[in-house]
């Protein structure tokens, strides 16, 4: 049994706090273990390109599929069969993916109280030891060292449908439209084979640059999936039909008016 003791201790945008992790520290590498990591699809774009491996081979090897209670697939970080559960990607020398971790493991020890960012808590375990080194850090000042917004700024989009009203209203996602989330968001390089090698670009009105843009670039390319969900799962009018009288029925029918 773990008897480590964990502290969470409250703090602000403008709160300092003390963190360093080096190889000098007798814990190092240690935290990468045992530890359920969430992984967005961002992090799985980036985990897919530090790696080289198709968006499938990754979440095989990498990730475990749960399911939410409304249908939105969980994606978490798959750890090695070992008597520590240690992470697939930890090497004696550290992350070897580091430029592209998870956010979780960028947060680390930083994580906010709430989706809203308001405030935090810092992780206080007691065996980690870069708690007590002397650099000082604001959670302001941590993110941006840990280049967290640029991640953020992939996630938000994602949150958006994640949190949207939809779910909140109580609706839940049908294994069909769990499957469509998964594959637009999650599983890429399968997504970009349905747009390309199907007629989707002759039924769908997308703008000229968008498809060029993504058939080389994974970030528009998720960015088009988020398009693509929204349209499916919330009748939202983030796609338009190129034949203009089923788009104006198909407006119509989800109370959707240009």
């Amino acid at each position: 049994m773990n008897e480590e003791r964990t502290e969470r201790l409250p703090i602000t945008w403008d709160d300092k706090f003390k963190f360093s992790c080096h190889k000098e520290l007798s814990c190092y590498n240690t935290c990468c273990r045992d530890v359920n990591i969430f992984l967005t699809p961002y992090d799985v774009l980036r985990m897919r390109r530090a790696t080289g491996l198709s968006s499938g081979e990754l979440l095989k090897a990498y990730a475990v599929a749960l399911l939410g209670e409304d249908g939105i697939p969980l994606m978490v970080l798959r750890m090695m069969e070992n008597e520590n559960k240690t992470c697939q990607f930890v090497t004696r020398d550290g992350c070897s993916i580091y430029r592209d971790r998870p956010w979780s493991c960028r947060m680390f020890p930083v994580f906010p109280v709430s989706s809203k960012e308001e405030e935090f808590w810092i992780e206080g375990k007691t065996s980690c030891l870069g708690v007590r080194e002397e650099k000082e850090w604001t959670p302001r000042e941590w993110k941006k060292d840990q280049d967290i917004e640029t991640y953020d700024k992939m996630n938000e989009s994602y949150k958006e449908i994640t949190h949207h009203d939809y779910f909140l209203e109580g609706n839940k996602l049908d294994s069909g439209k769990t499957k469509l989330l998964y594959t637009a968001c999650y599983d890429l390089d399968q997504f970009k084979k349905f747009l390309f090698n199907t007629r989707f670009f002759d039924i769908y009105d997308v703008e000229k640059e968008v498809i060029e843009k993504i058939k080389n670039d994974d970030e528009a390319l998720l960015n088009f999936g988020y398009r693509w969900v929204r349209f499916n799962l919330f009748s939202e009018d983030t796609l338009k039909l190129k034949d203009k009288k089923m788009d104006k029925l198909l407006q119509s029918r989800s109370g959707v008016t240009s």
